[in-house]
């Protein structure tokens, strides 16, 4: 799983592959949890838009950030 614009966030720490976890699902597809913000440790996630994430390039989002502007449904199902 690679993802795209890990760039645009040099102040997170990104978690290896094989620690992305499922905590949820936004507008019916997997919500993961890809990282966390080094001062804050805000949980940042990724959305699924396949049932392979693993073969998938991923887009990072703050999850709060997501839950603010998102017009989908956002539901965590597992604690952050």
């Amino acid at each position: 799983m690679a993802i795209k614009n890990r760039s645009f966030f040099p102040y997170v720490d990104f978690f290896s592959t094989d620690k992305f976890r499922l905590i949820g699902e936004c507008a019916g597809k997997k919500l993961l949890l890809i990282g966390r913000a080094k001062v804050y440790g805000d949980p940042i996630v990724a959305v699924c838009q396949t049932d392979e994430p693993s073969k998938e390039e991923l887009s990072a989002c703050d999850l709060y950030e997501l839950m603010k502007f998102s017009h989908k449904t956002v539901n965590l199902t597992e604690a952050i």
